[in-house]
């Protein structure tokens, strides 16, 4: 008795092959990190690659997502968009506006990084990394080098700029 109810659960169970057509997958979750207001594309990246793993096309989910999780000091900035959404592209009409929005312009990245780059509690790849990501393509390398060296201790600009200089002269 106990085989025929093991075999009739088996046969009465679902397997890929004997789904029903109507299956749907109802919700689907995702980790939406906090918003980032100092890099708002590098945010919507990691969103989107979340939204990649957890099988997310549609524009309605992607936006009902982004109203979900974005704190609401930052939607009060684009309420025309959530108050009256578009009819279509929902999704990147808010993320364009909240890139817009919260991206600092050329100048004020290169106001920043000629002005307020300070070593502090970095570690020097670090900021070197933030005045890379500021400067883009406005600054040469040799300026950023340059700038970097100046926010490092004394000492360290001393032992960095000789061993550049010993490296140059064997090159030679």
């Amino acid at each position: 008795m106990e085989n025929e109810n093991t075999n009739a659960d088996t046969n009465n169970s679902l397997t890929p092959n004997n789904y029903p057509a109507f299956a749907t997958v109802n919700r689907v979750t995702v980790k939406v990190p906090p918003f980032w207001k100092s890099d708002p594309a590098i945010w919507f990246a990691q969103v989107e690659a979340q939204f990649h793993l957890g099988g997310i096309t549609n524009d309605l989910t992607k936006y009902n997502h982004i109203v979900g999780a974005v704190d609401t000091e930052i939607l009060s900035q684009v309420s025309d968009i959530i108050q009256k959404p578009p009819d279509t592209d929902r999704y990147n009409t808010l993320k364009n506006r909240l890139i817009e929005l919260f991206t600092d312009s050329q100048e004020s990245k290169l106001r920043r990084l000629l002005g307020d780059m300070r070593l502090g509690d970095k570690r020097p790849s670090m900021l070197l990394n933030e005045m890379q990501r500021l400067g883009g393509m406005a600054c040469s390398t040799q300026l950023l080098k340059t700038l970097w060296l100046q926010q490092l201790p004394v000492t360290t600009q001393s032992c960095l700029t000789m061993s550049t200089n010993n490296e140059y002269n064997e090159d030679n």
